[in-house]
């Protein structure tokens, strides 16, 4: 990661910060639960571009699947959750198996993009978050125990962490009481991704 990189992260954070925090909405169950779903989203967005700039790759990539997964809960209590599943929810209920099945059978999501993602990614996502091979063979170097990371695995974990919190923020100000459909959030991405 270069310096240049790092700074860029931190800039893409704090404009999506300050477009996503202090969201005014209806204050009910659901958007509840949605909303601190991606304000958890959002954190670990945070978490993962402060790790890259301290060097804690690890780390780093162990929270992709936590970004990942704390978004499309975001999602399903956003887009699919009844009343029942969302009190459920905040009793520790889990989310169903289909989770991904019925945000992908709303309108937005149709394309079937999120599991396209997760068949592609969910392995090695899981890989890193529990220590599998894929992570022990990032801190295998030929002389010694430590990370070996390449710069392009690096770039690629932040371009998901980018992608993820923005798509969560985009979704946090979306229940907005003042209805907004997230312009300047889609801006903020089209800056970072033409």
């Amino acid at each position: 990661m270069t310096p240049e990189r790092i700074k860029a992260a931190e800039k893409f954070g704090a404009a999506l910060h300050d477009l996503t925090n202090e969201v005014e909405m209806w204050q009910t169950n659901k958007n509840r639960a949605a909303a601190a779903s991606f304000g958890i989203a959002l954190d670990h967005h945070a978490a993962i571009v402060f790790l890259m700039k301290n060097t804690f790759y690890s780390s780093s990539f162990a929270l992709l699947r936590i970004l990942f997964e704390t978004y499309l809960r975001g999602l399903w209590l956003k887009h699919c959750a009844t009343d029942a599943q969302v009190s459920g929810f905040f009793r520790g209920d889990e989310p169903p198996k289909t989770m991904i099945v019925e945000i992908e059978s709303t309108e937005a999501f149709k394309s079937g993009v999120l599991s396209r993602i997760k068949k592609a990614n969910w392995n090695a996502m899981c890989d890193f978050t529990h220590t599998g091979g894929l992570h022990l063979q990032r801190w295998q170097s030929q002389d010694a125990v430590e990370p070996t990371f390449e710069p392009d695995e690096l770039e690629e974990c932040l371009n998901c962490a980018e992608l993820f919190g923005v798509m969560a923020g985009l979704e946090l100000v979306q229940l907005s009481k003042s209805g907004s459909d997230g312009a300047d959030v889609l801006q903020l991405m089209k800056s970072r991704w033409p």
